[in-house]
C-alpha cells in the first residue's frame, strides 16, 4: 500500500509538472515565438518600397526640425496669456504660412492662467526648498489669491485616506508615479519592437503622470480640514520642481494651498517629526492669481484629392521651457506639414488638417473648441495622427540624480480602429527601425488616452497617437539637450508614411 502510495504522489507531481510546462511553453510562446516570427517578417520590408520614397528628397533635415524646436524652447514657459505663449502661437501661425497651408486660422477659446508669484515653506522656523502645486491656493474665481497657511504637520504616510486627525493641521505625504512593468506591456501590447533587448522584462517604464490616488488623498485631505499638503515625491529623482496639470476636473477647486518638496527635503522634513517630542509646526505662503485669458488652435489645411480628412496633431504650449513637451512634438508637426506640401496635390490622396493646440495645462479648454468648430455635422475628419515628445531616456542614478542611457525613451503608440489600421502601424515602425516602440489599442487603460489627441478620440475617429513620457517631462530640466536629435528624422518619416497609408484607406475601412 506504502508503494502504491509513493506512486499516486509521484503520478500527481509529474502531472503538475506537464502543467506548469505546458503554461510556460504557452506563456514563452506568447512572450517570445510569436512575436519574433512576426517581427521577423515585418524585418523584410524594403525602405525602397515605403509609400513616400518617390518624394523622399523632400523631408526636413534633422538641423531644420530642431531648429523649429529650438525656436519654441527658447521662448520659455509658453502657457496661454502669456507673452511666450502669444509669440509661440504666432510662430506656428508664420511657419504653417510659409509653408503654404491653405485656410491657416486660429480657433480661438477662453482658459485659465494660473501664476504663483510667490511661495515659500518653512518647517520649524527653517526654510525649505519647495515648488508650488499648480491650481492650488485658489477657489477658481478669477482673482488675485494670497494664503498663509500655518499649523502642525501630521505625516501620513502613502495613505490616501488615513485615520488620523487633521482638521486645522498641514498633511505631509509619500506620493509616488505610475509604473507600466514591460511584462505586461509585451503582453498586451499588439507590437513590441525592441530589436536589442533595451526593455528588459523584469525592468517597468515608469509614466510621468500623478496617480490618480495622488489627487484622492489631496481630496479627501481637504475635506476633512486639513489647511496645507506637503508632497514628497518618493520615486522621482532629486527635484520639487514638478509642474502638475490642472486637475480639478477630479474633485474640484484646490483651495487648501500645497507645495512638493525634493525626495531629500523630505527626508529632511520626516525625521524632524518623528525626532521631536513635541508638535512641528510649518507655514505654506503663496500668492499670485487666476485670470481668465485666450487661447487658441492654429489650423491650416493641405487640399487632397478626397474631401475626407485626417488630422494632424502636436501642442505648441508648455509649462516649463518645454523642449521634448512638446516643441519637439510641434516641430515634428511642421516637419510632416513641410513634407507633404511640396507633394502635388492630385497624388494627396485625403485632404490634411495640421493643428496646433494650447491648453494642455488648462483643462483642454482649446480642444474643447477644436471639437465644437470640427466635429460638427457634416464634418469629414476621419481618422487624427497625434505626435507628442522625442525625448532622451534618462534614469535616476544613486544619488537621486539624472543620467542618460544612451538610448531614446521608450516610445508608445495608442492605435484605434481596423486591423488594416494597426498593420500599418506595425509595419512602418519596422520598416523604419523605430527601436523601443511598444502598440497599445486605444482603450487600454480605459475610455480615455492619455494623450494630447484625447478629446478627438473621444469623437470617434481612427487614431494613432504617438508619445513619449520620460521621468522628467514636467520638470525644469526638460531643457533642449533632452530630444533625441538622432530620433526626429526618422520619427517624422515613419509618420509620413503611415499618414500616407492611412490616407489610401476609406473612412469606413479605418474604422473597420
Amino acid at each position: 500500500m506504502e508503494k502504491a502510495g509513493i506512486g499516486r504522489e509521484k503520478r500527481i507531481a509529474l502531472v503538475i509538472l506537464a502543467v506548469v510546462l505546458c503554461i510556460a511553453a504557452v506563456f514563452s510562446a506568447i512572450l517570445f515565438v510569436i512575436p519574433a516570427i512576426k517581427i521577423n517578417t515585418l524585418e523584410k520590408l524594403s525602405m525602397d518600397d515605403s509609400a513616400t520614397a518617390q518624394y523622399s528628397d523632400g523631408m526636413p533635415d534633422t538641423d531644420t526640425i530642431y531648429g523649429w524646436a529650438e525656436d519654441l524652447a527658447n521662448m520659455g514657459a509658453r502657457l496661454p496669456g502669456t507673452e511666450a505663449g502669444q509669440e509661440a502661437q504666432s510662430y506656428v501661425k508664420e511657419k504653417f504660412e510659409e509653408i503654404g497651408l491653405e485656410n491657416v486660422s486660429i480657433i480661438s477659446s477662453t482658459t485659465s492662467l494660473y501664476t504663483c508669484d510667490s511661495y515659500s515653506l518653512s518647517v520649524g522656523g527653517e526654510d525649505m526648498e519647495c515648488f508650488y502645486i499648480t491650481y492650488t491656493g485658489t477657489d477658481s474665481t478669477y482673482a488675485d489669491f494670497s494664503v498663509d497657511a500655518e499649523a502642525e504637520l501630521v505625516y501620513v504616510g502613502s495613505k490616501t485616506n488615513a485615520n488620523v486627525d487633521v482638521e486645522g493641521k498641514i498633511v505631509v505625504i509619500d506620493i509616488s508615479f505610475q509604473s507600466m512593468p514591460y511584462v505586461v506591456a509585451r503582453l498586451a501590447s499588439k507590437l513590441f519592437y525592441d530589436p536589442n533587448n533595451t526593455l528588459s522584462l523584469t525592468g517597468s517604464k515608469q509614466i510621468t503622470y500623478l496617480t490618480e490616488s495622488f489627487y484622492e488623498s489631496y481630496y479627501n485631505y481637504q475635506e476633512k480640514g486639513a489647511v496645507g499638503f506637503i508632497g514628497i515625491p518618493t520615486d522621482y529623482f532629486d527635484s520639487c520642481e514638478y509642474h502638475a496639470e490642472d486637475y480639478r476636473y477630479i474633485g474640484g477647486d484646490m483651495t487648501t494651498p500645497g507645495v512638493f518638496v525634493s525626495n531629500s527635503t523630505g527626508d529632511v522634513i520626516k525625521e524632524l517629526i518623528n525626532n521631536s517630542d513635541t508638535a512641528v509646526t510649518a507655514d505654506i505662503q503663496m500668492s499670485g492669481s487666476l485670470q481668465e485669458i485666450e487661447a487658441g488652435a492654429v489650423i491650416g489645411y493641405l487640399s487632397g484629392s478626397s474631401e475626407e480628412t485626417i488630422m494632424v496633431q502636436s501642442h505648441y504650449d508648455s509649462i516649463t521651457t518645454g523642449a521634448v513637451e512638446d516643441a519637439s512634438g510641434t516641430a515634428c508637426l511642421l516637419a510632416m506639414a513641410q513634407f507633404y506640401s511640396q507633394i502635388p496635390e492630385e497624388d494627396r490622396e485625403k485632404t490634411l488638417l495640421f493643428i496646433a493646440t494650447d491648453t494642455h495645462f488648462s483643462d483642454y479648454d482649446t480642444h474643447d473648441a477644436v471639437v465644437e468648430e470640427l466635429f460638427g455635422e457634416g464634418n469629414t475628419i476621419v481618422a487624427n495622427l497625434c505626435v507628442e515628445h522625442i525625448a532622451k531616456e534618462l534614469v535616476m542614478n544613486t544619488n537621486g540624480g539624472l543620467e542618460e542611457t544612451g538610448e531614446v525613451d521608450p516610445r508608445i503608440f495608442f492605435v484605434n480602429g481596423s486591423d488594416a489600421l494597426v498593420q500599418i502601424v506595425n509595419e512602418e515602425i519596422v520598416r523604419h527601425g523605430l527601436d523601443r516602440s511598444i502598440v497599445f489599442g486605444a482603450t487600454l487603460l480605459g475610455e480615455d488616452v492619455f494623450t494630447d489627441a484625447n478629446d478627438f478620440y473621444q469623437q470617434g475617429i481612427a487614431l494613432v497617437s504617438l508619445i513619449s513620457v520620460p521621468i522628467y517631462l514636467y520638470d525644469t530640466v526638460d531643457t533642449l539637450d533632452k530630444i533625441d536629435t538622432d530620433a526626429l528624422v526618422p520619427t517624422v518619416e515613419t509618420l509620413s508614411d503611415i499618414l500616407w497609408r492611412l490616407s489610401e484607406l476609406s473612412g469606413a475601412e479605418l474604422q473597420e
